[in-house]
C-alpha cells in the first residue's frame, strides 16, 4: 500500500498535535511546513540577551490531551506544578475572585449572576453569543479573569465562550495539575517534540513559507507554492497563522468567493493584542521565593512569571552579568497608569516605564528591592522582546470568540476547497473554548481522527472533548430541568423566578431535609435504645 502524502502547512500546537496523531498510526508520509520555528506563538528563541517568548505560557489542569503528548514524548519532567500559594495576587486584592465579585455587585448584580448556575451547559453555550461577558457579570476582577487568566478578549468575548472555556477550567480542583515550564516553551516542549516526529519518520521544515493556493477549474485547492516550490499532496492540513490564510484566500480570485473566504475575513475580527517582554535583573529580587507568578489587577494588569525554574539556565544561557530573568504579559483591557494609553498603542520604551512605575508603586513588591541603599539602575540590567514581533511598534494578537466568530469557526474538514482539504489551528470548531494551548491540541487530533476515519486506518490517540454539563453539582436539579427546557425552547426558570430567591427556597429545602433526616435518625436510635432497655 501507498502511503497517502500528508503535508501540514504550521508547526503550532494544532499542527503538531495532528502529526503526533498520523504519525503514530506509521500509514502516512507526513511533511510540516512551519514559516518560523516550531511551535508558532507558543514557541521561545536563543535572543541576544537571553531567550524570549512570543507570549506567556501556562499549562492548566484540563489541558489532557497536551499532558498525554507531553508524557508521550519524554517532557513530562520539563514542567513542574504551579501550586495555589505560587500565585501573588497584589495591589490591595486579596479576596477570592468569589468574594470580590460579591462585594462589587449590587443585589441586582448579584441575581444576574447568579443565573449562571441554574441553565445548562447547552443554552449557556449557545443563547448568548450577542452578550458581552463583562457587560453581563460587572465585574472589575472578572475582566481579569476573561482577560490574561482566560485568554479572551476582556472587553469583548461573548458570554458563552466565556461559558464555554469556564465548564474546562473547573473540571479540575487539583492545584498541582497547573503546570509551568521549567525553562523557555521551545527547550522544555518543542525541541523534544520535534526530535519524537523525527523518531516516527516525519519530515519537519522550518523557515519554509506557503505564499500561495493554486486552484482547479472547479475551485478546488491542487497545488501549493511554499518557497517558490510547488507540491500537490494527497493531503492538505492548515495548521497556520490566520493573516496568511485570509491574505491567500482572498487574492485568490476562486477562493475569494467560497463561503470559507467569507467566515475566515469575519473570524479575523476575534484578534486581540497580547505581548511578553524579559525583565533582566543585575541582582536576584525573587530567585529564592516561593512565589512563581505574581499579577497586578490594574492598568494593563501586568503579569510576571519567574524565570527559570532551574536556576542555573540564566547562568548557561543568558549574558553574564544577568542573574535573574522574568517574563511579563501584558494585557490591553484598560489605560496605563502611569502612561495613559492602550498597550498596542504604545511604544516599547512606555510599555517598560509603565511596568517600572507599577513595579516601584507596588505595597506588595516593593519590599523585594532595598531602594534605600540601590537604585534602580542597580537592580534593571534590561530588557528584551521577542524580534518576530517584526515591527517598531508590537504586533502580536491572540484570538478570542467575540460576538460574531462562534458561528463563523470552519469545520476540521471542508469539502468546499476540495475533499482532501483540512483544517487544524484555532480557527476551528472545538469543545474548549478560547484559543488556549488545549484548544488547538484538542482540535489537532480530532482533524488527525477525520483522516484516519476517512482511510480506514485505526487512530490509536483519539481526542479527550470536554463533556463537562455542570460548573457545579450544588445546583444539578435545576440544570438537569434546564436542560428539559432549552430541548423544548423554553426560556429558563430563572425568567419567571428571581435567581436569588429560588437559591434561598433550594437552600432552605435541603437544610429542612437535612433535619428531617437527623429527626428520623436521632428517633430511630432513640426508639432501638428503649426497645432494649425494655428488653433488659
Amino acid at each position: 500500500m501507498i502511503k497517502p502524502e500528508v503535508f501540514i502547512i504550521g508547526g503550532g500546537i494544532g499542527g503538531l498535535s495532528c502529526a503526533t496523531s498520523l504519525a503514530e498510526t506509521n500509514q502516512f508520509n507526513i511533511s510540516i511546513f512551519e514559516s518560523d520555528i516550531l511551535g508558532g506563538q507558543a514557541s521561545s528563541k536563543k535572543s541576544k540577551l537571553c531567550n524570549t517568548e512570543i507570549s506567556w505560557r501556562v499549562f492548566l489542569p484540563f489541558y489532557e490531551n497536551l499532558f498525554n503528548i507531553i508524557n508521550t514524548i519524554g517532557a513530562k519532567n520539563n514542567f513542574y506544578p504551579l501550586l495555589k500559594d505560587n500565585v501573588c495576587l497584589y495591589n490591595n486584592v486579596s479576596e477570592s475572585v468569589t468574594k470580590s465579585i460579591i462585594k462589587d455587585s449590587s443585589l441586582s448584580q448579584l441575581s444576574n449572576n447568579s443565573r449562571l448556575l441554574f441553565i445548562s451547559k447547552e443554552r449557556a453555550v449557545n443563547n448568548y453569543h450577542d452578550v458581552i461577558a463583562v457587560d453581563y457579570l460587572n465585574s472589575d476582577v472578572m475582566k481579569i479573569i476573561i482577560g490574561p487568566y482566560y485568554g479572551l478578549e476582556p472587553k469583548k468575548a461573548t458570554l458563552s465562550s466565556f461559558y464555554k472555556f469556564t465548564y474546562n477550567y473547573f473540571i479540575y480542583k487539583d492545584d498541582s495539575k497547573v503546570k509551568i515550564s521549567k525553562n523557555p516553551t521551545s527547550d522544555s516542549l518543542f525541541f523534544p517534540w520535534k526530535e519524537y516526529l523525527e523518531s516516527k519518520n516525519v519530515k519537519i521544515y522550518e523557515n519554509h513559507k506557503l505564499t500561495e493556493l493554486l486552484t482547479n477549474e472547479n475551485g478546488k485547492i491542487n497545488k501549493l507554492i511554499i518557497n517558490n516550490k510547488i507540491y500537490t499532496p494527497d493531503i492538505i492540513v492548515f495548521a497556520c497563522s490566520l493573516d496568511p490564510l485570509v491574505y491567500m484566500f482572498n487574492k485568490n480570485n476562486r477562493l475569494s468567493q467560497t463561503n470559507i473566504c467569507r467566515k475566515l475575513n469575519t473570524i479575523k475580527t476575534g484578534k486581540q493584542f497580547y505581548i511578553s517582554i524579559n525583565f533582566y535583573w543585575k541582582k536576584p529580587v525573587i530567585k529564592d521565593l516561593e512565589c512563581h507568578v505574581y499579577t497586578f489587577t490594574n492598568g494593563w494588569v501586568p503579569i510576571i512569571i519567574k524565570r527559570f525554574a532551574t536556576t542555573d539556565y540564566v547562568d548557561e544561557n543568558c549574558n553574564k552579568d544577568i542573574k535573574e530573568v522574568w517574563n511579563i504579559g501584558l494585557a490591553d483591557k484598560l489605560k496605563g497608569i502611569y502612561v495613559n494609553k492602550y498597550t498596542s498603542q504604545s511604544t516599547f520604551k512606555e510599555m517598560i516605564y509603565e511596568i517600572k512605575m507599577n513595579l516601584i508603586n507596588s505595597d506588595h513588591l516593593k519590599n523585594y528591592f532595598d531602594f534605600d541603599n540601590y537604585t534602580w539602575e542597580d537592580y534593571f540590567y534590561g530588557y528584551e522582546i521577542d524580534d518576530r514581533y517584526y515591527e517598531e511598534l508590537p504586533s502580536t494578537t491572540k484570538f478570542s470568540i467575540n460576538k460574531g466568530i462562534e458561528e463563523n469557526l470552519l469545520n476540521n474538514y471542508e469539502t468546499e476547497i476540495g475533499n482532501n482539504i483540512y483544517f487544524s489551528a484555532y480557527y476551528v470548531k472545538n469543545s474548549v473554548g478560547g484559543a488556549s494551548m488545549e484548544t488547538s491540541t484538542e482540535i489537532g487530533l480530532t482533524t488527525a481522527d477525520i483522516i484516519c476515519e476517512k482511510y480506514n486506518i485505526k487512530n490509536h490517540r483519539k481526542p479527550i472533548l470536554k463533556n463537562q454539563n455542570y460548573i457545579t453539582g450544588l445546583t444539578l436539579p435545576f440544570v438537569l430541568l434546564d436542560k428539559l427546557l432549552y430541548k423544548y425552547n423554553l426560556n429558563p426558570i430563572t425568567d419567571y423566578i428571581n435567581p436569588l430567591l429560588l437559591l434561598f427556597i433550594y437552600f432552605l429545602i435541603i437544610f429542612i431535609i437535612i433535619l428531617l433526616v437527623i429527626y428520623i435518625f436521632y428517633t430511630f436510635l432513640i426508639k432501638n435504645i428503649n426497645i432494649r432497655k425494655f428488653y433488659k
